[in-house]
């Protein structure tokens, strides 16, 4: 199959783009608006972005009929600060409920069941359930298409650290302890699966 992108509906697109670029880790981010409202979301739109700076990314997708910006995204405008929360196996369903088309202002920790918990640096929650936390000061955003389908690059600085002593072995996370979700196409989605070593070459 050879197709132009632009010659096809744009939620063709996506579906193109989703099942191709697969497994994709979840962020679980929690934002608090500026009068106080806690929000949960997930977004498989996400990256490392440089170590120094240490910066992480997410892009929020314009999916919204009645509004062009997520709770999430206009948290971070108004407040400049998010947590990214790593998901795990244990989180899935939690995860996926936060997922839901809630009305603007409900509060995704008390439907998810997930627990809040103070950060250290930071006014938005934690999510206790979650085994590695990053806070994050907002270091750039970038829009990227104002129509539904674009995207808010979200680029965050990490100011703090937590990593649950569980996953470490010599001063490294575990990955195997960790075990990480991902987010294939549609309702699929994938655990860690075979972990394969390879040494890069020497030339």
């Amino acid at each position: 199959m050879e197709i132009s992108p632009y010659q096809i509906d744009p939620k063709e697109r996506y579906k193109l783009l989703i099942g191709s670029v697969v497994p994709r880790p979840i962020a679980l981010v929690s934002t608090i608006s500026s009068s106080g409202e806690r929000n949960l979301a997930p977004f498989s739109f996400f990256t490392v972005a440089a170590y120094n700076p240490m910066l992480i990314a997410f892009f929020p997708l314009r999916f919204k009929h009645e509004s062009n910006l997520k709770d999430t995204v206009m948290n971070i405008r108004e407040t400049a600060e998010f947590v990214v929360n790593i998901t795990t196996e244990d989180m899935a369903v939690a995860v996926n409920t936060t997922s839901g088309k809630f009305a603007h202002g409900v509060d995704e920790f008390k439907e998810s069941g997930l627990t809040p918990v103070p950060s250290k640096l930071i006014k938005p929650f934690r999510v206790k359930e979650s085994p590695i936390h990053f806070e994050c000061r907002l270091h750039k955003l970038i829009t990227l298409g104002e129509e539904e389908g674009g995207v808010d690059a979200i680029f965050g600085e990490v100011i703090h650290v937590h990593v649950d002593d569980s996953l470490l072995e010599n001063g490294r996370i575990d990955v195997r302890k960790l075990k990480p979700i991902a987010r294939l196409a549609g309702s699929e989605w994938s655990k860690l699966g075979e972990i394969i070593s390879l040494e890069r070459p020497i030339v």
